[in-house]
């Protein structure tokens, strides 16, 4: 019997897992900005998202409206 052991995760999965960390960690901060929160977790997120490379629209669905335009401060300039 061959089965497939392949274990690898969709682009769609990385945009999904992502989004549900942030919705957590932002209901553990109980509202406060996350790139203001103790733990930086919203520097850490952008982090992962600059290595995924993700575009625009992706980068928007996962940080959700209010931290996606906190953190463009902090995003690299496009050129």
């Amino acid at each position: 019997m061959n089965v497939s052991t392949d274990t690898r995760i969709t682009h769609p999965q990385v945009i999904s897992i992502l989004s549900r960390l942030r919705q957590e960690w932002q209901e553990a901060t109980a509202g406060t900005s996350l790139p203001e929160s103790d733990g930086i977790i919203g520097l850490m997120l952008a982090d992962l998202i600059n290595g995924f490379r993700l575009n625009l629209d992706e980068q928007h669905q996962i940080l959700g409206d209010e931290l996606f335009q906190e953190l463009k401060i902090f995003a690299p300039s496009e050129a």
